[in-house]
């Protein structure tokens, strides 16, 4: 049996805030959708919609099931269209997560699997296109302990993920890059959430 405990969610969350918000400027289109919804206004989609869309279907292993359950390498693999860009090992407490990475044009899809099981996910530098419907008003509404899903009823769905489980938490950092009411060129939120509870919030450039 996976020594639980030995598992840290510290070594593999993989982006930040500063990071994520760095990487938006890669899709310049700039109208469609509501909050709720991604892009559909008037039928304009973002570049590679469709793999950030794919991305939500990873499926994470749980401690409580000895991290079994997550998206296998072949599925991943028929997922995102074939072999992965980049392989590589991350050390994790004392045992090895095995990482592979997928590239399409800057958006970025990184995957990390214990024994064939999917724990650790993200997608970076993709950005939805979509009205800008956030406001500050809506961030300030964001109250430590909401659920992702709630934040999402609000915000609509994040341009990018990371997120990851352990031993010790379940942890998730969703950024918003778009959609956003701002005179700022490139305006952002970052939230973190632990067991699905929100913890912490960050923002720049809301009005």
């Amino acid at each position: 049996m996976i020594p639980l405990k030995k598992i840290t969610v510290g070594t593999i969350v993989c982006l930040s805030f500063l990071g994520l918000t760095a990487c938006s400027s890669s899709n310049t289109q700039q109208t469609s959708t509501s909050k709720s919804n991604v892009s559909q206004h008037k039928n304009i989609k973002a570049d590679h919609e469709e793999l950030r869309l794919k991305f939500n279907k990873v499926k994470l292993g749980v401690k409580a099931n000895n991290f079994k359950g997550g998206t296998s390498l072949a599925e991943l693999k028929q997922l995102f269209g074939g072999e992965p860009n980049e392989k590589f090992d991350t050390p994790a407490g004392n045992v090895t997560l095995k990482g592979y990475r997928w590239n399409v044009d800057d958006i970025s899809i990184t995957i990390q699997l214990l024994n064939d099981s999917s724990i650790v996910r993200s997608i970076s530098n993709f950005k939805f296109i979509r009205d800008a419907n956030i406001t500050t008003k809506d961030y300030n509404s964001l109250k430590n302990g909401m659920s992702y899903n709630k934040v999402k009823e609000l915000l609509g769905e994040p341009d990018d993920i990371s997120q990851a489980v352990s031993s010790d938490k379940e942890e998730l950092q969703a950024a918003w890059i778009s959609g956003i009411q701002s005179s700022d060129s490139d305006p952002g939120i970052n939230l973190t959430f632990e067991n699905d509870k929100l913890t912490n919030k960050q923002q720049h450039g809301l009005k």
